[in-house]
Order: C-alpha cells, then sequence, then structure tokens
C-alpha cells in the first residue's frame, strides 16, 4: 500500500494528476478493506476463545 502512495506522488510530481489521484484512491480502498478484514478477524477470535472457554468448562478444565 505505501507503494501505491509514492507512485501516486511521482505521478503528481510529473503532471499525471488524475491518474494520480486514481492510485491514491486505490490506495485507500485497500486500507480500508485491510481494516474491514482486521475487525473481522478480531471478532472470530473472540468468538472462537469463547467456545473454547465453554468446551474447557464442559470437559471439567480450567
Amino acid at each position: 500500500m505505501g507503494i501505491l502512495i509514492l507512485i501516486g506522488l511521482l505521478l503528481y510530481v510529473f503532471q499525471f494528476r488524475m491518474v494520480a489521484f486514481a492510485v491514491w484512491a486505490i490506495s485507500g480502498i485497500i486500507f480500508a478493506v485491510l481494516l474491514i478484514l482486521l475487525a473481522i478477524e478480531s471478532h472470530q477470535d473472540n468468538v472462537m476463545n469463547e467456545i473454547a472457554i465453554e468446551e474447557n468448562r464442559k470437559n471439567g478444565e480450567k
């Protein structure tokens, strides 16, 4: 993602402004998708930990 920001900056400097904006937009979309995936993974981890705790209680483990 960082490389896309640098490419956008270089395109902006060399007067390819519309292409630079498009590259920055793609970079922003990728960043947003990664944040969403992190939130989903965190939620899944919490759910799996709760399931493991319940199974341990059923089996008489701590």
